[in-house]
């Protein structure tokens, strides 16, 4: 009988462990998609989704609860709320960059799979994602926001969604014209969808670049509310349109060229054929990476221009030429290597000795001056 009892209670607490399909005592079964979880405030932190078959995935529906409690929080087990990622950091389905080749997401057979998901399912009981929790996905695909979500989704903007929905009951973001705004639409966070061509709308008087995203459009014009554009630059990796409406009393273009008309700097630009004119009239110029457009093989400088800064990180190529039509040499600062071996650097006849003066490079790179006519 006492055999009998605890062959009876070893049963019973066997069941007690068993959840619905569940794989493991942290992780859960639904459909094709396994879910691994942890507690949190106030319900469940789904760490981790893994697609289980390359078939039946084009739909990813979150559940809104595991164990009876509701999934809250959505990201890596690694990631957080408000800090930059880090190079062992993983996204919410355990992908991140590999250690040993660049530019792959690892692992190759979770990215495949990820990338055969049309759409995002996320319940309404969702209130927190992780900062990186949807970087890295590739794009064309269909998510919602749920109106408890009021932090990082400017994060997802780095994906171009074939459709992103924000519940109009969301106290913080909303989305116009494909743009990310915040709720009152004064602030503008980049894009969330490709399009050929954007109107930015003309309540936006702030376009955000910290996270901002302003890929995947051919054509941008920025209304005349615009006031302000932060840090003064913007991401562009591709050949990109900029236009600004007539009456905006801050920036202008000209030639493909974005800039601020008060303080004469080059916010953003387009290499048209290869060459970058910076306009007459700029005074301060910088190639930082993080908002140049397409590589540049040549770069015209006017006489207004004072001051440049890494001025290397025009191109990508072993050559590159500067074209300098000022007889004053801008102050140069960051002249560090990249690619850049051979710089050929057009100078106002009787300039040469001016310009091998007051620019100095690093030893690696060859330094051509020729004189213009």
């Amino acid at each position: 009988m006492k055999k009998i009892l605890l062959v009876l209670t070893f049963i019973m607490l066997a069941t007690l462990n068993v959840h619905e399909a569940q794989a493991s005592t942290d992780s859960v079964i639904r459909g094709n998609y396994e879910f691994e979880y942890e507690p949190t405030k106030g319900g469940v932190w789904i760490t981790k989704v893994t697609p289980l078959s390359d078939k039946g995935i084009a739909t990813l529906i979150i559940p809104a609860k595991i164990e009876g409690k509701k999934v809250v929080k959505l990201g890596g087990p690694k990631d957080t709320m408000d800090t930059s990622w880090e190079d062992d950091d993983s996204n919410l389905f355990g992908m991140k960059w590999s250690e040993d080749y660049a530019d792959l997401i690892v692992p190759e057979k979770v990215h495949d799979r990820v990338a055969k998901i049309k759409t995002i399912q996320i319940p309404s009981t969702v209130t927190k994602i992780t900062m990186n929790c949807f970087n890295l996905i590739p794009d064309g695909k269909t998510i919602n926001i749920p109106k408890g979500v009021t932090r990082n989704v400017e994060w997802l903007i780095d994906t171009k969604w074939k459709k992103m929905t924000i519940s109009p009951k969301n106290r913080t973001y909303k989305i116009v014209r494909g743009c990310l705004l915040t709720k009152d639409g004064t602030k503008m966070y980049g894009f969330v969808q490709k399009r050929k061509k954007v109107v930015i709308p003309n309540t936006v008087k702030e376009m955000l670049t910290v996270g901002g995203d302003y890929n995947g459009v051919f054509e941008i014009v920025i209304p005349k509310s615009v006031k302000k554009i932060e840090n003064e630059e913007m991401c562009i990796s591709v050949d990109t349109k900029i236009k600004v409406a007539k009456g905006n009393k801050n920036y202008a273009s000209k030639k493909g060229c974005l800039y601020n008309k008060k303080k004469k700097c080059v916010v953003a630009v387009a290499v048209l054929n290869g060459v970058f004119r910076i306009p007459q009239g700029v005074v301060y110029f910088s190639a930082h990476p993080r908002f140049i457009g397409p590589q540049a093989e040549k770069l015209i400088v006017p006489s207004s221009v004072e001051k440049m800064e890494f001025l290397m990180n025009l191109s990508v190529g072993s050559e590159f030429t500067c074209v300098m039509e000022g007889i004053t040499p801008p102050k140069l600062d960051y002249t560090g290597v990249y690619n850049v071996k051979n710089l050929t650097v057009y100078v106002p006849k009787g300039c040469t000795s001016i310009y091998e003066q007051a620019w100095k490079f690093d030893s690696s790179i060859t330094v051509t001056y020729i004189e213009q006519e």
